[in-house]
């Protein structure tokens, strides 16, 4: 196994050179790259339920696999990402896309959002970026402020109280951070950071994210099957993955 090294960010300025660097090479590494996408744009499609007249924001959108793929079912499909690097690979897969005129792809942090209008979104979608973005309280407020009444957060980001994170790796002595500044939320973590942006929380669930990329393989086999019996015996800190459902509007 090569050795995951964590890069220190000091800086939002080293966060845009670190994805900047890695959009032309940019792949899946933790398993069958179109099985994992088709899994995760599944477990998105079951969170939310809207008109074909809707609009689509992906924030952190990197290359835009999920945003492309989702583009045919809104009326408009808008990628924002902090590196111009990455959006210029996603605008050079878009070009390939049917739904192409959909597709609107800009360089805009995510934490600022000076790209998007007030109400002008009916959908932010926000899948493996939340734990690389360095002020997670202002991305939430600027997601509630672009959001229409009643529209939907949907974010897949790692589970912080994964026995990856919180057990094994540490009694291995592995890196589980790619950037210093890395931050893997747990459930509550992320329920209070929605609830103080005003959204109200309206599910969660758990789902199979194992980083087969940094980690030895027959620890990925191990954490594979440990995956599957919290899957069935409803153990979340045996999940990788963590789903949050939240919209912006009081509960009802």
């Amino acid at each position: 196994m090569k050795r995951l090294h964590t890069r220190p960010i000091q800086s939002q300025s080293d966060l845009v050179a670190h994805f900047d660097a890695a959009a032309q090479t940019y792949q899946e590494a933790h398993g069958p790259a179109a099985r994992l996408l088709a899994y995760r744009l599944a477990l998105v499609r079951r969170c939310y339920h809207v008109s074909s007249e809707a609009v689509l924001l992906e924030i952190g959108c990197g290359t835009g696999i999920h945003l492309i793929a989702l583009a045919d079912e809104f009326a408009r499909a808008i990628g924002t990402d902090i590196s111009e690097a990455m959006i210029q690979a996603a605008t050079a897969v878009a070009r390939q896309s049917p739904v192409k005129e959909r597709i609107d792809l800009r360089v805009d942090a995510a934490d600022e959002l000076w790209t998007i209008a007030d109400a002008s979104i009916d959908v932010v979608l926000c899948v493996g970026a939340f734990e690389h973005m360095l002020h997670k309280a202002r991305v939430l407020r600027q997601v509630y402020r672009v959001l229409k009444p009643d529209g939907v957060f949907v974010c897949l980001t790692p589970n912080g109280d994964y026995w990856w994170y919180t057990s094994v790796a540490p009694r291995l002595r592995l890196a589980v951070k790619h950037l210093s500044t890395d931050h893997f939320v747990t459930l509550k973590e992320m329920s209070d950071f929605l609830r103080d942006a005003e959204f109200t929380v309206r599910r969660h669930e758990y789902w199979r994210f194992i980083p087969k990329g940094d980690m030895p393989s027959w620890v990925g086999w191990m954490l594979e099957v440990a995956d599957r019996l919290g899957q069935y015996g409803g153990l979340s800190w045996l999940r990788g993955g963590l789903v949050v459902v939240a919209t912006k509007g009081r509960k009802t």
